[in-house]
């Protein structure tokens, strides 16, 4: 990130060069902005840096401004409901889906916390789950960014993850949105792949709910190719958003595998979650390492499988599933083989009774970056099965969609979402991917859209990461990491499918946990700069339009750098330093 400058639009520049404080006025002129990064005078600046939360996070959220707003419940002695109210609507400005994220995210934000490196990283997913249900609970409405009502007509078809997410945005700025959906129900794989012990159908509900009063229409039992045409749907509407899902399983290619007891993961857990009753018998096999085999596993055991295990050609280390799901799916006593590859099918009148196995050994990398695995002589077995589920991947289902691809392939979409004029695409029909990474595809698909028809485009993000070298982590006291709790393996698996096993945190956990965050790169208020600056001519904007933020009285600065030295945060930086 560059210094702020005076010739181009900011938001604390332009409160600056308006202050109605006469000695700071005329430091701060239209010719002469040396508090804003002036070279030649080494004093300090005002830098807002991007934190590496924000950066990991697929989906585009301004997670510190969601944890530094409920930290004002303490610092201002702001009202609490009234604070979670405006966290919600932080969190809705890129985050329609927080209660459905907060359940079923990996949290890659975490990993990218810097926290890490003094005492484990915000419990930042299971803050976001606690607003979502809060909000739920409350009866939160959204908010629009317009009272306008474009004349525009806008398509979405499928209404998962990046369907509900464009849609919402697009309703967010006054656009009329329908949404047409194959499946009986909403939600597309957040309903039928991911079971409801961690996904409860009523949060589903409830956040769809949210976005349907919005204005957007949702119209299921509709298949595209099928009850209506593509070409159809681009005469009635101005723009198409194509979010398709990719919900069919993609087989192993082996003999054996049409017998009647064999479904790959995503057509299992598809018939389960709408409601067929599936015989599974008592010795389940699973094949793969993600987190749909690890759904079919768990799912098996509570329909009532004695014995369920599941095979993996590689190691721990290299299995996709969220881990929090293996360890769980452990817990439980699912026998996982590791290194343990499936080479045929035994079958019997059209049902498969055992997979042949043969033991692996990890080669060197393929081109996921996983180390190959490679078979070893000799090392084949068998391990008998009443139902074989596998789990190896999934692909989109084309029907009409087809005409954008070739062969086999995936959309592929320009860099502004487009496959055509008027047509966009995003989520897993793209690249199979997260649910967050899908809301943030969906987002962005939404802003180029408006963009379409209003020439409107969203600011390019160009701050630097923040890191923990550029900040002071010795202000910061140690607070221990708020945990979330879980249901114990014996009473989840007898309780069954619909009991929620992760039960979140307490309102005490998740203030505790905005109190944790360190507001890398943004102004607190810690007002350690106004306390040790040796010649006071630090003070505060309290009517700043992004925060309560420092100013500087440079006719008396001296340039000591003190503030930036103690400044716990990083936002005080040296004028003309390098970098920023």
């Amino acid at each position: 990130m560059s210094q702020l400058d005076p010739k181009e639009s900011n938001p604390v520049l332009d409160f600056a060069l308006n202050y109605e404080y006469p000695p700071y006025k005329e430091q701060v002129g239209a010719d002469k902005v040396v508090a804003f990064g002036d070279a030649s005078h080494k004093c300090p600046i005002y830098v807002e840096w991007r934190p590496p939360c924000n950066d990991a996070c697929p989906a585009g959220n301004d997670i510190r401004a969601w944890l530094t707003t409920v930290q004002q419940i303490e610092t201002k002695k702001l009202n609490k409901e009234e604070v979670y109210r405006k966290v919600w609507h932080e969190v809705s400005k890129t985050q329609p889906l927080p209660a459905v994220c907060g359940r079923v995210c990996p949290n890659p934000c975490e990993g990218g916390c810097n926290r890490n490196e003094k005492d484990g990283s915000v419990s930042i997913n299971a803050f976001e789950r606690w607003i979502g249900d809060y909000a739920i609970q409350h009866g939160f409405e959204h908010e629009k960014l317009t009272d306008e009502v474009r004349p525009e007509r806008i398509a979405v078809v499928g209404s998962g993850p990046a369907g509900l997410s464009c849609a919402f945005q697009l309703a967010r700025r006054g656009y009329n949105v329908t949404v047409f959906e194959a499946f009986e129900e909403t939600g597309g794989m957040l309903r039928y792949g991911i079971p409801p012990y961690r996904l409860p159908r009523h949060v589903i509900d409830a956040e769809v709910g949210a976005i349907e009063r919005m204005g957007v229409e949702i119209r299921c039992n509709t298949v595209i190719g099928k009850d209506i045409s593509l070409d159809e749907i681009r005469k009635k509407y101005d723009a198409v958003y194509l979010a398709i899902g990719a919900h069919k399983g993609i087989r192993l290619g082996l003999d054996g595998e049409d017998a009647e007891n064999v479904y790959t993961g995503a057509e299992f857990l598809n018939r389960v979650h709408s409601g067929e009753k599936i015989d599974v018998g008592d010795q389940v096999v699973v094949i793969g390492g993600g987190d749909t085999a690890i759904d079919a596993a768990r799912v098996s055991l509570r329909l009532g499988a004695g014995k369920v295990t599941i095979l993996y050609r590689r190691t721990r280390n290299e299995m996709p599933a969220i881990d929090p799901e293996i360890e769980e799916a452990l817990e439980e006593n699912i026998d996982i083989q590791f290194l343990t590859a499936p080479i045929g099918i035994v079958t019997e009148n059209n049902r498969a009774v055992a997979v042949k196995c043969q033991r692996m050994e990890l080669g060197e990398p393929d081109k996921s970056g996983r180390r190959r695995p490679v078979p070893i002589e000799g090392s084949e077995f068998e391990v008998p099965c009443t139902t074989l589920i596998p789990s190896i991947s999934q692909e989109p289902e084309w029907l009409d969609a087809e005409r954008y691809i070739s062969g086999r392939d995936w959309l592929k979409p320009k860099k502004d979402w487009s496959l055509e004029d008027g047509v966009f695409a995003g989520g897993d029909a793209v690249n199979l991917g997260l649910v967050c990474g899908a809301i943030g595809d969906g987002r962005r698909a939404a802003e180029s859209i408006h963009a379409k028809f209003t020439g409107e485009f969203p600011p390019v993000e160009e701050r630097r990461v923040i890191k923990t070298s550029d900040m002071n982590l010795e202000y910061y006291e140690g607070a221990e990491r708020s945990e979330r709790t879980h249901l114990p393996p014996d009473v989840r698996v007898k309780d069954g499918l619909e009991t929620e096993i992760d039960q979140g945190i307490t309102e005490e956990q998740f203030v505790h946990e905005a109190m944790r965050c360190m507001s890398c790169g943004l102004c607190f208020d810690c007002k350690q700069c106004v306390s040790f600056c040796p010649h006071e001519t630090i003070q505060r904007f309290k009517d700043n339009p992004v925060g309560e933020v420092m100013y500087t009285k440079y006719s008396e600065c001296e340039g000591c750098h003190l503030c930036h030295l103690i400044c716990p945060c990083g936002y005080i930086q040296m004028g003309g330093a390098e970098g920023l």
